[in-house]
């Protein structure tokens, strides 16, 4: 064999080992990073599995209440255009439920009180749109408010209590025992709104800072807002985020 074809074996032996020794140190390198992902979604579980849960609260409402969606569940009073709601009451307690519905009847918004001293803070939370589409201002708000309460499907007193046996009436001291100390606490026009906010589980990153605080369970995100007024309990915000 000439000297010149054995040189040319050589280094194509070479090149061959050297590309093995690449594609295996790619491979081990892939392989390593596989196992790292896994062990970092594993520990992650473990943390959030330590974690607590919290329960949403919600109305015994069933979905088959809510009816048919019919052209967005548009209804209208003065110039006000209610979308994507559902009007509920009761006239022997004299109170209102609305439920601003998403896809799949998701209850993204939920609002309960009473059919008269409406808190102000209330009605502006609730997003209502005008002819043309745009969103409506406060004071056309508080202005056409009222015509919806005469728009309502009547339903039994008993959906009015929640499932965690809230209803209008009770006081500020059940609502810290069941939810715990308030993120935020305001005053405005003589009602006090307390406020408490929920991290989903669903969403969670394992790193946020909880402060102590539990995972709303099998959620996107949660808050709860209350109304009292003379510390008695006159309306209720439930707020479930959509991803």
């Amino acid at each position: 064999m000439t000297t010149p074809r054995i040189l040319t074996i050589f280094i194509i032996t070479i090149l061959y080992s050297c590309n093995n020794v690449e594609t295996k140190s790619k491979s081990d390198i892939a392989i390593a990073d596989t196992f790292q992902r896994k062990l970092e979604v594993e520990n992650l579980t473990k943390i959030n599995n330590t974690i607590k849960r919290f329960v949403i609260d919600d109305y015994p409402v069933t979905d088959s209440i809510f009816g048919r969606d019919i052209n967005g569940r548009e209804i209208k009073s003065g110039k006000l255009r209610s979308l994507d709601k559902v009007w509920l009451s009761n006239d022997t307690i004299k109170q209102i439920l609305v439920f601003e519905l998403y896809t799949d009847n998701h209850r993204m918004l939920t609002y309960h009180f009473y059919d008269t001293n409406i808190p102000t803070q209330l009605i502006k939370d609730m997003e209502f749109n005008v002819d043309g589409g745009d969103t409506a201002s406060n004071a056309q708000k508080l202005k056409d408010f009222n015509g919806f309460l005469f728009k309502t499907q009547k339903i039994s007193g008993g959906y009015f209590i929640t499932e965690k046996g809230f209803k209008l009436g009770d006081s500020i001291d059940k609502a810290i025992k069941i939810y715990g100390k308030p993120d935020n606490i305001e005053t405005t026009n003589g009602i006090e709104i307390y406020f408490w906010k929920f991290t989903g589980d669903i969403l969670y990153d394992g790193e946020t800072d909880l402060k102590d605080k539990p995972l709303a369970k099998d959620n996107y995100g949660h808050q709860t807002r209350m109304f009292f007024r003379n510390k008695k309990l006159v309306g209720i915000i439930f707020h479930n985020e959509i991803p």
